[in-house]
C-alpha cells in the first residue's frame, strides 16, 4: 500500500474571507487504514509504516493550487520495487480526531471528461493562454519537456480581457492576498505529463508563463466532479432551450464537491441558500441522492445546540451571522422533503425531526416584537434597476421568513407523520403562519401587499391565500410591466415559473427564461457563457461564471414541456400525472427521465394544427394522461 496525503477541506492556513485558516479541526494531513480480510485484520496503519514528509508536491491547497518539483519525484515511489530505505518511520498522532467516523455515501470525484485547447494566444514573454471552450471545474493535464529546473506558472481564469489578460472576477478581494487559482511545475528536463493531485480549479482558459517553446507542450482541460450521472435527457426545437439546458448541468456538475457547492473558483463552498433554490432541480435531472444524503449529515453537524445554523456547510466558523437565516437554513428541510419526492425514502425525513424540533424552536427565540423573524438573506441576488436607483417595495426578509416557516412546519409535520407521532403542533404552527401571512401581507382584494414578483409569486406556490384569483392578475401585470422578464432574485426565480403554472400562463415563464436583453439567461449565452452565471449584469467582471443557484429552470422544463412530475402521494414516480404543455413557440419537445422502473420517455410534435404525442412506459409505472392510464411501452396519441 501506497498513499500520497494532502491538505484538503482539513488544513487550509492562508487568509480568506471565509477563514477556514482558524477553524477548530484543522490539522496537518494524516492517514489511517484498516485492511480487514474475512472479517479478519491483516493489515492496518502504524508506526512501522515509512513516510517521506518532503516530496515533489511542495505545496498544496484545495482553494489555491499546487506546486510540482518533477526533479524530486521518483516514478516507481509506488512500486515493489522502490527502495525506501532512505524513508522515516511514520508518526502515530497521540491525539486523534473526536469526530464521528462514518462511511462516506457520495460517489467518487472523477475525472469525467478530457477537453483539449481549441487555441492558443501569446500574451507576454514566454506566456500564453489556452482555450478549451467549455467552462468547467477541475485542472489542466500537461505534457512537456523542458529545461532542468524551469517553472511553469499556471493560471485558470474563467475569462480574459481583449488583451488576453485573465479576468480574475474580484478573486483577489477574497484572498487577503494569498495565491488562488494558481499551480507550478518545475521541469525536471524529462518530458513529463502532469495534473495536480490536490486541488481543483474553476476555469475555461490556462495561462502558463515560463513557457519557451509553446509548441513543445500539450495542454488539456480535465473536467472533474462527484460521478454523478444525469437522470433525464432533454431537446426542443427551440436551440436557446436545449444550450440553456446543457449550460445547467455542467453548472451542477462543476458545483459537486462533497456538498452542492456555489462556485469552482472563488469559494468552493456549500452555500445552504443556493442549495435550496436547486435541491428539487439537481433531484429531478441528476442521480444525486447519494451525494445530498451525504451533505445532509454535514448539515446536521453544523447546526449549534441552540439551532443556530451557519450560511455555508461545512464551515469553521464563519457564516452564522450572516448569509443565513431560513432562506439559506431552509436546506435542512428541503434536502429531505425533496429526497423523499424523488426516491421514496422516508428515512432522511425521520432522521431529520430532531434537528427539525432544534430549528423551529431557534426561530421563535428570533421572532421581535411584531413577531416576524428579520434575520437573514431576503429575496438574494435580485438583478438591479437599469437605472441605478434603489429598489422600492423590496421584498422583507419577515415576509420570505415566514412563508418558509410556513412550508418547513408542513415538512415535519410529514416527517412526525412517518415517525408515527403527533404532528399537530407543526400543523397548529403552520395554520397560524398562515393566518398572520394573511393579516399582514394581503390586502382586502386579496393582492399581495408587497407588489413584487417574488412575493405573489410565493403566495401562490404555497396556496396561502383562499382566492388566487387576484394574485394570478397580478402576478401577471407583474410580469407583463417589467417586459417579460424576471424582477426577483434566487428565492422568488425558484417559485415565478411554476406560479406562472399554477394560474394558467405557462408561456409567461417560457417568455422569462427565453427573453433577450438584461436581466435574462439569454444574456449570458450572447456573452459566451457556457455554464450560469452567478449575476445578471454581464458587464460586472466581479462575480463568478460557474454557479448552479439559477438553475431550477430546467426542472421546469421538465414538468412543463415534457410534463413529467412526481407525485408526493405516489413518491419516486410510481404513479406519474402526464401534462405536457404544447406552447406555440415550440415545434416539438422531446426527452426522458430515468425512474426505479424504467425509463419514462415523452415526445410531442405539431403537425399543421394537431399535435402527436408519444409515450414510452416502463414497466410497473402508472401513467396518467387526461384521465386515462396509458399502457405499459409505446403509446401513440394525436390530439
Amino acid at each position: 500500500f501506497a498513499a500520497w496525503l494532502g491538505s484538503g477541506w482539513c488544513n487550509e492556513e492562508f487568509k480568506t474571507s471565509w477563514n477556514f485558516d482558524e477553524a477548530p479541526w484543522r490539522d496537518v494531513p494524516k492517514f489511517i487504514l484498516e485492511l480487514k480480510i474475512d472479517g479478519e485484520t491483516v493489515l492496518q496503519s502504524d508506526e512501522t509504516w515509512k513516510c517521506l514528509p518532503e516530496t515533489a508536491i511542495t505545496f498544496n491547497a484545495l482553494r489555491s493550487g499546487e506546486y510540482f518539483d518533477a526533479r524530486l519525484y521518483d516514478e516507481n515511489w509506488n512500486t515493489l520495487a522502490f527502495d525506501d530505505a532512505n524513508w522515516e518511520n511514520a508518526v502515530v498522532d497521540q491525539t486523534p480526531p473526536t469526530g464521528l467516523f462514518r462511511e462516506c455515501l457520495a460517489e467518487p470525484i472523477r475525472e469525467c471528461k478530457v477537453y483539449s485547447s481549441i487555441s492558443r494566444m501569446k500574451t507576454g514573454e514566454d506566456r500564453y493562454v489556452f482555450d478549451l471552450g467549455q467552462n468547467m471545474s477541475g485542472y489542466s493535464r500537461i505534457k512537456v519537456k523542458g529545461q532542468a529546473g524551469d517553472t511553469l506558472v499556471i493560471r485558470y481564469a474563467e475569462q480574459i480581457k481583449d488583451s488576453g489578460e485573465l479576468e480574475l472576477n474580484n478573486m483577489e478581494h477574497h484572498y487577503k492576498e494569498s495565491p488562488f487559482q494558481t499551480d507550478k511545475l518545475t521541469l525536471s528536463g524529462k518530458e513529463i505529463t502532469w495534473s495536480p493531485h490536490f486541488t481543483y480549479h474553476g476555469f475555461r482558459y490556462i495561462e502558463i508563463s515560463g513557457l519557451h517553446d509553446p509548441d513543445s507542450i500539450s495542454v488539456e482541460g480535465i473536467f472533474v466532479h462527484q460521478a454523478v450521472d444525469t437522470r433525464t435527457e432533454f431537446a426542443c426545437s427551440d436551440e436557446l432551450l436545449n444550450n440553456l439546458f446543457r449550460m445547467g448541468q455542467y453548472s451542477v456538475w462543476s458545483n459537486m464537491f462533497y456538498m452542492v457547492t456555489d462556485c469552482p473558483t472563488r469559494e468552493k463552498l456549500g452555500w445552504a441558500n443556493d442549495a435550496q433554490s436547486s435541491t428539487e432541480q439537481i433531484l429531478t435531472n441528476f442521480k444525486a441522492e447519494n451525494l445530498l444524503e451525504k451533505w445532509l449529515y454535514d448539515i446536521y453537524d453544523a447546526m449549534k445546540p441552540d439551532g443556530a445554523m451557519p450560511g455555508i456547510i461545512p464551515t469553521g466558523g464563519w457564516g452564522y451571522t450572516w448569509g443565513n437565516g431560513p432562506v439559506s437554513d431552509g436546506v435542512l428541510f428541503e434536502i429531505p422533503y425533496r429526497l423523499y419526492l424523488h426516491t421514496g425514502n422516508k428515512a432522511p425525513l425521520v432522521r431529520s425531526l430532531p434537528w427539525f424540533d432544534r430549528y423551529l424552536a431557534y426561530l421563535e427565540t428570533r421572532k421581535e416584537e411584531d413577531g416576524y423573524v428579520h434575520f437573514g438573506l431576503n429575496d438574494w441576488a435580485r438583478p438591479p434597476r437599469r437605472d441605478g436607483k434603489e429598489e422600492e417595495n423590496v421584498v422583507p426578509a419577515s415576509f420570505i421568513n415566514a412563508v418558509l416557516a410556513y412550508h418547513f412546519n408542513e415538512i415535519a409535520a410529514l416527517a412526525a407523520e412517518f415517525a408515527g407521532v403527533s404532528k399537530e403542533k407543526y400543523l397548529t404552527a403552520a395554520a397560524s403562519l398562515k393566518a398572520q401571512i394573511n393579516k399582514d401581507f394581503v390586502n382586502a382584494d386579496g393582492t399581495s401587499v408587497i407588489p413584487r414578483q417574488a412575493a405573489v409569486a410565493m403566495l401562490i406556490y404555497y396556496h396561502l391565500t383562499p382566492d388566487e384569483k387576484p394574485l394570478a392578475s397580478q402576478l401577471k401585470k407583474l410580469v407583463e410591466d417589467a417586459d417579460f422578464h424576471h424582477d426577483c432574485g434566487m428565492v422568488g426565480l425558484r417559485r415565478l415559473y411554476y406560479a406562472l403554472n399554477e394560474i394558467g400562463l405557462p408561456d409567461y415563464a417560457y417568455k422569462i427564461i427565453t427573453a433577450a436583453g438584461y436581466p435574462s439567461y439569454r444574456a449570458w449565452f450572447d456573452e459566451g457563457g457556457t455554464t450560469l452565471w452567478e449575476y445578471w449584469n454581464t458587464a460586472d467582471h466581479s462575480d463568478s461564471k460557474n454557479h448552479q443557484m439559477y438553475s431550477d429552470f430546467m426542472s421546469w422544463i421538465i414538468k412543463t414541456l415534457l410534463g413529467i412530475s412526481a407525485d408526493f402521494a405516489a413518491p419516486a414516480y410510481e404513479k406519474v400525472t402526464l401534462s405536457p404543455v404544447f406552447l406555440d413557440e415550440i415545434s416539438f419537445a422531446k426527452g426522458s427521465i430515468e425512474t426505479k422502473y424504467g425509463k419514462l420517455a415523452v415526445a410531442w410534435e405539431r403537425k399543421d394544427a394537431s399535435v402527436s404525442l408519444s409515450v414510452s412506459v416502463p414497466r410497473g409505472m402508472e401513467v396518467i394522461y387526461q384521465g386515462k392510464r396509458l399502457k405499459e411501452g409505446e403509446n401513440q396519441l394525436m390530439l
